[in-house]
């Protein structure tokens, strides 16, 4: 099982619950289905494994055992799901992750609503919640008495057990500071080192539906990043720039051994001058180009991120109306929070003398600052969050737009004042 899950409460009996699973009733054949990700697969089983030994009688609905081959996948999940009496998810960031795991999500949260069955929550990793699962209350794996837990909630009666009943596809609260989603890029399984990664257009993503009406907002967004385009220079491979700094370093050492290859012996004081000359300058060039050529990757990376960071500020000026800005700290993974801006804005609007050019300063801060503060609110990590301890700020948790937008340039200016 996983290293960092708190071993399984023993007893399921210690507070006085029977080990009696309750009957299958009519055109039911088990008493929970499981869904996971193959990563867990591991942790599932032992799981299963226990929970069966311990209830005898008890069910379960694996897809690799019970699915009936050659059926179409989406029609046995759908069945089984029906079938059973109760829908157990393993939560973890590859869970989320899996398209097939989400679509079994949907369809439990789909059965619940017909059958008034309960879907369980198991987190196994800290990962980020689907939004139209993040309003159900879940079972940690690393609780010391989960295991305890889970066997109440499997022996007790479905029409006993405590819960609130969604509506399909329900709208989950959404509170400022909430991140939404996490988009890698549609080729990021085969994405060179050295390419910008390509967003899909396609269709708005579910998690956004509940903020965005208009989905030619999210293209329009995307599209701009799309636009970035990846070198088409020879130096983008590896093997380029090794072959290019080998022969950079050759010629460098050349130029340092020509006075000694040639000699000052019957040579006039101005071509032992020229020698010279030709030795300090070109040869530490040379080094230098080699250098370069070797680093290129690196700093290519900067000029393209700085470039990506201008292009989301761009986008985010199309998603700030809605609530939403996006964020990237990489080529190929973008962030999406849901953010309310109003507050910030007239912070900037009492700051300035008049309402124009309040516009134009908050539209100046979402260009340079947004793609940041989307990172920071997206993995609810602060850096400079001790600075403005005790301060009045918008967001609950962490620190709102114009903090953090005045922390940027507190320490842009310290930089400055420390370069002179």
């Amino acid at each position: 099982m996983e290293s960092q899950v708190a071993p399984m409460d023993s007893g399921a009996g210690e507070e006085g619950v029977a080990l009696a699973i309750s009957p299958l009733g009519p055109g039911e054949k088990f008493h929970l289905f499981v869904s996971y990700s193959s990563v867990d697969a591991t942790w599932t089983h032992g799981l299963i494994g226990r929970l069966e030994a311990d209830l005898a009688g008890l069910r379960i609905c694996l897809h690799e055992r019970d699915f009936t081959p050659g059926r179409n996948v989406l029609e046995n999940m759908a069945e089984c799901i029906q079938q059973s009496q109760k829908v157990l998810l393993v939560l973890s960031q590859d869970f989320v992750q899996s398209r097939w795991c989400l679509l079994e999500a949907d369809l439990s949260l789909f059965g619940s609503c017909l059958e008034r069955k309960p879907v369980i929550p198991v987190l196994l990793r800290p990962c980020q919640v689907p939004l139209h699962l993040s309003h159900l209350t879940y079972l940690e794996a690393a609780d010391s008495r989960f295991y305890c837990k889970l066997m109440q909630l499997l022996l007790m009666p479905n029409h006993r057990l405590e819960r609130s009943l969604p509506a399909w596809r329900p709208a989950s609260s959404l509170y400022s500071g909430k991140s939404l989603l996490t988009l890698n890029c549609v080729n990021r399984d085969s994405l060179p080192s050295w390419k910008v990664g390509t967003f899909s257009t396609l269709g708005l993503p579910d998690p956004l539906k509940g903020v965005l009406e208009d989905p030619e907002v999210y293209k329009q967004a995307v599209g701009i990043l799309n636009g970035v385009r990846s070198p088409r220079s020879c130096l983008r491979y590896l093997g380029c720039r090794v072959t290019l700094a080998i022969f950079l370093f050759l010629v460098g050492l050349a130029l340092l051994a020509m006075p000694l290859i040639l000699g000052f012996l019957g040579n006039s004081p101005a071509q032992r001058f020229f020698f010279i000359s030709a030795t300090i300058f070109f040869c530490p060039l040379f080094f230098i180009m080699g250098v370069n050529s070797l680093c290129w990757f690196r700093r290519f990376s900067k000029k393209k991120m700085r470039e990506l960071v201008l292009r989301v500020g761009e986008a985010n000026l199309l998603l700030a109306p809605h609530s939403l800005l996006m964020g990237c700290e990489s080529m190929n993974k973008l962030h999406f929070v849901y953010v309310l801006l109003g507050d910030c804005r007239r912070v900037f609007l009492e700051a300035a003398g008049s309402e124009a050019e309040a516009e134009a300063l908050f539209r100046e801060a979402l260009l340079q600052f947004s793609c940041g503060y989307a990172c920071c609110v997206a993995h609810a990590y602060f850096p400079a969050c001790e600075e403005v301890h005790g301060a009045h700020g918008h967001l609950e948790l962490g620190l709102c737009f114009c903090q953090f937008v005045a922390l940027q340039l507190k320490a842009r200016q310290g930089c400055r004042v420390s370069a002179v």
